[in-house]
């Protein structure tokens, strides 16, 4: 069993929405913050072929999967979790205040 019980991400384009599955998919919560509005749309997109993939490379099943939550904010998503995830642009002013409200 993981350690980590519940994880945070922190952005979920493309980057961040491949931690996302790969957490969920090994049954761990994730809470994540985008403050994109297709943020859902997206994750769920990446999630759908994680999950075919995962299937392939698991084919005797895959662990209980974890939940998905979406936080409102930063301070919501990270709370409590046991790893954090930060997969925002890679912009320096962005990322020190992302990494600084974390």
């Amino acid at each position: 069993m993981s350690i980590i019980t519940k994880a945070a991400a922190i952005g979920g384009g493309v980057i961040g929405a491949g931690w996302v599955a790969r957490l969920l998919l090994n049954g761990i919560d994730v809470s994540i913050f985008d403050p994109d509005p297709e943020a859902a749309r997206k994750v769920g997109e990446v999630m759908k072929g994680a999950r075919r993939a995962y299937k392939q490379m698991l084919p005797d099943g895959l662990p209980k999967e974890g939940k998905l939550t979406f936080a409102k904010t930063i301070a919501d998503a990270v709370a409590a979790a046991d790893f954090v995830q930060e997969s925002v642009p890679e912009r320096l002013d962005l990322k020190h205040r992302v990494l600084a409200e974390i």
